[in-house]
């Protein structure tokens, strides 16, 4: 009797589990695939809210000023902990203004409009606590601005530029110091990139000037000449709030990634920033412009990066109330391969689209969009979005790993239904302690998880498949019949390493067998015959998995 009994459990189980949605099911249109993901609905802000900061910190989401219903100026901020929006009082109202998150996890609020309507601008500057939930003023901007963006230097340092129907500089904010004047810009520029290029080095550009007027390729530095960047001329910077700055685009070694469009065509594409070298993102499918039903999908502005999945998410909606999401998994490009791309959906539980830049990336790496002004594809000017605002909350997840419409997943459900029933006949047969039991049947997870362990490197090695510039962990999973995310699984858990790094031990092993066989060659025909995509690519990973140049390492196996 216990036995049937718990054999109806475990079918039970594993029928919810798949209806729970283990994963999101799947639509083609014209060979683009979208997974579906999951929404929930949070509770609602305590004010409606359209051209404010959302920011995820310390855990808890936080919202900032903007505007409410009629573009009358918000002057308070709300953070969600404990199931509910908790409301506290701001020194300004920063609508339209700029924050950026500093070094030790504050957040600093300036500028925006002087008047209700986005008229104007403003002199003031808070920071905000995460920890105490409180505002306090650093002093005031060198110069009133509005659509003006910042960037955080790892010593505190602030730099300021940008604004709208008003003159434009760089400035600077020096903890205990105040704000100053650094220099003119060459270019007058609204909501502008402020994106850290070394150390002590910035750089500063746009695609709309302080009128709306359509900019070029001019690039200023913080400190030296401008220059000019050819690419900007074809390609159109999606600027956004002030909070789309260097902390929010960042993906590792002073580089960053920007949504870009094409000006030709309005196509969507992803443009890589690395120190002062500009282009645009190889990837092995464009982001589709049509969505679910054939409607047009309008991708927001801004980018934001989850760096511990190595991947950047563009958020996007149609008029049909469906959200989108391009999961842009670029950990292959930096060693020379190609971006690959994830498409998600999902019909929202209410019939109200958000069309703002109000979302942020949890640390759990949901997003969530909270409030914004109101989508209508037939009135599309801010000028009339503005005047109706939201406070309804979401809240998207991905989780492709889980999805209930792969076969795989299907034939491993199946598995566990008739092990599971296997395993209670045999503890109702069995002698064995429970203790015992379940150390075996953990024995044996680990014996699988081991064995296809070992046939990962043992293909990688035998096939020397790491000497494939554009290998890729789809390549691995094919060649052993199985499914990528499970290869991934295994590579991320049981090696403790991501599979580029993976990929790059083998390459650099193989580098410095042939550097002591044959220790002529050059670091070019080296890099070439280990896999690297480039000279630069193998000396940067050479010196990041060592501590030492090639020069270097050959030298010390000579002592």
């Amino acid at each position: 009797m216990k036995l049937w009994k718990a054999f109806a459990i475990s079918l039970l189980a594993a029928a919810c589990s798949s209806e729970r949605g283990n994963g999101p099911a799947t639509v083609e249109v014209d060979g683009v695939v979208f997974q579906r993901m999951s929404v929930e609905t949070f509770p609602n802000l305590n004010h409606n809210r359209g051209g404010h900061f959302t920011l995820c910190l310390k855990g808890e989401p936080t919202v900032f000023a903007g505007h409410t219903d009629g573009f009358v100026m918000e002057k308070t901020a709300e953070y969600f902990k404990d199931g509910k929006w908790v409301e506290i009082p701001m020194l300004y109202p920063h609508d339209f203004g700029f924050a950026v998150k500093l070094p030790d996890g504050k957040v600093m609020l300036g500028g925006g409009a002087a008047e209700n309507f986005g008229i104007g601008q403003s002199w003031g500057v808070e920071i905000y606590d995460p920890e105490t939930h409180s505002f306090t003023s650093p002093g005031i901007l060198n110069r009133k601005r509005i659509e003006a963006s910042a960037t955080a230097f790892d010593n505190g340092k602030v730099i300021v530029s940008g604004n709208w129907y008003a003159d434009d500089d760089i400035e600077e904010y020096v903890p205990g110091k105040g704000f100053s004047l650094v220099k003119q810009v060459t270019v007058q520029r609204s909501f502008p990139f402020i994106l850290q290029s070394d150390s002590s080095q910035a750089i500063i550009f746009s695609s709309t000037g302080v009128r709306g007027d359509s900019l070029g390729g001019q690039v200023d530095r913080l400190y030296g000449e401008p220059f000019e960047v050819p690419l900007l001329e074809d390609w159109r910077m999606m600027t956004s709030s002030g909070t789309y700055n260097s902390n929010g685009n960042f993906i590792g070694d002073y580089t960053y990634l920007i949504h870009v469009k094409r000006k030709t065509d309005g196509q969507d594409a992803v443009m890589k920033v690395a120190g002062e070298h500009f282009s645009i993102l190889d990837m092995e499918q464009p982001i589709p412009e049509d969505g679910i039903g054939g409607e047009k999908i309008y991708w927001g502005n801004k980018i934001r990066i989850n760096r511990k999945k190595r991947n950047a998410v563009l958020l996007g909606f149609d008029s049909c109330h469906r959200y989108y999401l391009a999961q842009i998994n670029y950990d292959a490009t930096l060693d020379g391969g190609k971006a690959s791309l994830e498409l998600f959906y999902a019909e929202t539980p209410a019939n109200v689209t958000i069309a703002d830049e109000s979302w942020d990336m949890m640390e759990d790496g949901r997003i969530i969009l909270a409030g914004g002004v109101s989508f209508n594809e037939d009135t599309l000017s801010l000028a009339t979005t503005n005047f109706k605002t939201n406070s309804i909350v979401y809240v998207f997840s991905t989780q492709p790993e889980e999805s209930s419409n792969s076969p795989w997943l299907w034939v491993l459900s199946g598995f566990l239904v008739v092990g599971g029933c296997i395993f209670l006949a045999y503890r109702l047969l069995s002698k064995k302690s429970p203790e015992e039991e379940e150390k075996d049947i953990a024995e044996e997870a680990k014996k699988s998880r081991q064995e296809l362990q070992e046939q990962v490197s043992k293909l990688i090695e035998e096939k020397q498949l790491f000497r494939k510039k554009d290998i890729r962990i789809s390549d691995i999973a094919s060649e052993l019949a199985t499914n990528r995310t499970y290869i991934s699984l295994i590579v991320n858990s049981s090696l403790g390493t991501s599979f580029s790094d993976l990929i790059n031990n083998y390459r650099i092993e193989y580098a410095q067998k042939l550097m002591t066989d044959h220790p002529e060659m050059s670091h070019t025909d080296v890099a070439e015959e280990s896999g690297f995509s480039s000279r630069t690519s193998f000396l940067r990973t050479f010196k990041a998995k060592t501590g030492m140049s090639p020069t270097e390492w050959k030298l010390s196996r000579r002592d």
